[in-house]
């Protein structure tokens, strides 16, 4: 079993998160947890197209992230309609 990757929340992905209601900022922090522990689970995310970032989702958001071994770098996180705009 590998040790899980430390989590590094870019100045935006920060933003975002705390501008989340408690219980949706809950389940997206969890969510982050699951993924620095398995990354490349396909439960937990998925390759993004024409880039190396990856995406996780957590119901309406999504969570936009690279992996920088040994960090879990989280770009962005955002509503689903809005977060793949920015790519």
């Amino acid at each position: 079993m590998t040790l899980p990757l430390e989590i590094v929340l870019t100045k935006n992905a920060t933003k975002s998160l705390e501008a989340l209601d408690a219980p949706t900022r809950r389940r997206v922090r969890e969510k982050i947890e699951a993924v620095a522990a398995d990354p490349l689970n396909p439960r937990n995310s998925y390759p993004l197209q024409g880039t190396d970032k990856r995406s996780a989702r957590v119901g309406g958001y999504r969570i936009l992230f690279l992996i920088q071994d040994p960090n879990l770098l989280v770009v962005d996180i955002e509503s689903r309609g809005q977060v793949y705009r920015r790519i």
